[in-house]
């Protein structure tokens, strides 16, 4: 299965060629050339996966640590629906709640609540979360990408990589 470089865009065609490594915090994978080079500038090291242990509990019940996800990670695969406002305020007049008691129930500020209710703040997922919860209600829906050109490394006309981005930025200089 062929593997495409996250920097210059060079398809690799055994996948096992391909370097995942970390460039300033960015898990990334590149091809033999692209590792070559940044591996002399030191500007780059192998990346090596969080290692996942055993823990022994009691009764002997086996129980096995998840990866700890960076929830920056997590919080990308969602957005909040179009329509949050008007969910929320029906949802909360639904329940007969005024928004101090609301604002209790999910840890936060009165002010906030209000302003999420008419609109002018967009609430962070870990907020709509909590929401979700307390309201019985969907406020996140999966991120859907729309772009056909992105998915299919096949076609070089709607295909950036980072390398192309450095390339665009220095030429504007």
């Amino acid at each position: 299965m062929p593997c495409y470089c996250e920097l210059c865009g060079r398809e690799v065609l055994d996948e096992r060629q391909c370097k995942t490594v970390v460039i300033e915090g960015a898990v990334l994978k590149i091809c033999p050339r692209c590792y070559n080079r940044l591996i002399k500038q030191g500007k780059v090291r192998e990346y090596k996966p969080p290692k996942v242990t055993l823990t022994q509990m009691p009764r002997r019940k086996i129980r096995r640590k998840s990866r700890s996800i960076p929830k920056y990670l997590l919080m990308e695969e969602y957005e909040v629906v179009s329509d949050y406002a008007k969910r929320i305020k029906q949802a909360r007049e639904r329940m007969g709640w005024s928004t101090r008691v609301l604002a209790e129930r999910v840890r936060e500020k009165e002010n906030v609540i209000k302003r999420i209710e008419a609109g002018r703040l967009i609430p962070s997922i870990e907020l709509a979360r909590r929401l979700e919860k307390v309201l019985h209600i969907k406020l996140l829906e999966p991120i859907v990408d729309e772009s056909t050109g992105y998915s299919s490394h096949g076609s070089n006309e709607d295909y950036f990589t980072i390398g192309d981005l450095i390339r665009i930025k220095t030429s504007k200089k």
